[in-house]
């Protein structure tokens, strides 16, 4: 059983203050960032990271996203609905096995509703904390984007979820976040950081997010993954990172 290739689906982007990625770093200057999931074929099934935006922004922005979207402002086109980038590849919702969430968060979580017939994988602290968030942190979680009746599975810690896909635990963005490493079987270990690293200026320093739960644990997260990848020979996949589809390779394009 192993994995077999990997599939990054563009969910549209964010419209941000560069300070939301790098705390102390760049205030005043808007950077378009993009937002992503993973799609990732195993022997055992398909297995989403993330699901990307609301598509009910297209219709009805001030509905999905509330007063957050005059912030940090989302763009998303009909092809970035998750159910469309699947299309594209040949994958229904139907046939995802697994979804793993890196965290709560409403730019990770748009798409969670229509996956009601497969395991959502948590962290446990992420899911207390995101039913009962501190009020200073709590818009980025919306109720409407993962409080459905879904089948989430509450992890804690370290878990290899199938043969070459592992979850690492890395708090400081929110409190359970978590990342995601893929083994693939040409392009080598590929490691999925979520919002543990935003943008690759996080790594100089390193910068924690500008927008934190706690910033030493996301530190201390940054150099567990910079560590990992050390020791892997991996390849950070940042959350937001501006230059994104510079870097790396779109749907339905695959890495091997």
């Amino acid at each position: 059983m192993a994995v077999r290739e990997m599939y990054l689906l563009p969910c549209g982007s964010l419209e941000l203050d560069q300070s939301i990625l790098t705390a102390g770093m760049g205030m005043g200057t808007i950077v378009r960032s993009p937002s992503y999931a993973a799609l990732i074929a195993t022997d055992e099934g398909w297995i989403l990271v993330d699901t990307g935006l609301n598509p009910d922004g297209l219709m009805n922005p001030e509905f999905a996203w509330g007063a957050r979207a005059k912030v940090v402002r989302p763009a998303i086109s009909r092809d970035d609905d998750i159910r469309n980038r699947l299309q594209e590849v040949e994958v229904s919702p139907k046939d995802i096995k697994m979804v793993i969430n890196t965290h709560l968060h409403w730019d990770h979580t748009g798409g969670n509703r229509f996956f009601p017939d497969c395991p959502i994988l948590v962290q446990k602290a992420e899911y207390r904390f995101a039913l009962y968030p501190d009020k200073h942190i709590s818009s980025p979680y919306m109720e409407n984007h993962f409080k459905h009746p879904l089948n989430y599975q509450l992890i804690e810690g370290y878990l290899d979820i199938v043969a070459g896909v592992s979850v690492v635990p890395t708090p400081g963005h929110t409190p359970g976040h978590q990342s995601v490493v893929v083994k693939l079987p040409e392009t080598g270990p590929m490691i999925i950081a979520g919002d543990a690293i935003y943008c690759n200026l996080n790594l100089e320093g390193p910068t924690p997010p500008g927008n934190c739960w706690s910033q030493p644990h996301a530190i201390d997260s940054i150099h567990k993954l910079m560590y990992l990848k050390e020791q892997l020979g991996g390849t950070f996949i940042p959350g937001h990172e501006p230059g994104l589809w510079q870097e790396f390779k779109s749907s339905p394009v695959s890495y091997r």
